[in-house]
């Protein structure tokens, strides 16, 4: 049997979630509710997933996927195999109990902080 899992999608056309779904949905062998955030950075987090709306998609340069639901296995099954499924790579996250109190935009600047952070110390290591 199948088990739904959630995703918040942030910053991608209505086409990219289709393609996204479509992939998780038969390789995971899920049933995926989509859950966007798009027209929703000042608003927090929890209210967000309350609302479980997914109707409106807009592109935005820095995008987002947020996973609820899933186990470890899965979520590095996505992210080996992202480029599959053809859309531009995002900022991943999962919720936590830190970030469910954040508004959305408030987690865009923690992720590209994050990745900021990383970038340098991938860096660093390869200099040495």
């Amino acid at each position: 049997m199948k088990k739904q899992k959630h995703v918040v999608v942030y910053g991608y056309y209505e086409e990219d979630v289709n393609k996204l779904k479509g992939f998780l949905d038969n390789k995971l062998e899920i049933i995926l509710e989509i859950i966007s955030a798009s027209g929703k950075e000042n608003i927090k987090i929890a209210d967000v997933l309350e609302s479980n709306e997914g109707s409106f998609f807009e592109d935005k340069e820095d995008k987002v996927l947020m996973f609820l639901d899933f186990l470890d296995e899965e979520i590095r099954y996505i992210l080996h195999n992202f480029s599959d499924i053809n859309i531009p790579k995002p900022l991943f996250c999962v919720l936590t109990e830190h970030n469910i109190e954040w508004t959305f935009d408030k987690l865009i600047l923690d992720l590209i902080e994050e990745r900021k952070h990383f970038e340098e110390k991938r860096k660093a290591e390869r200099s040495c």
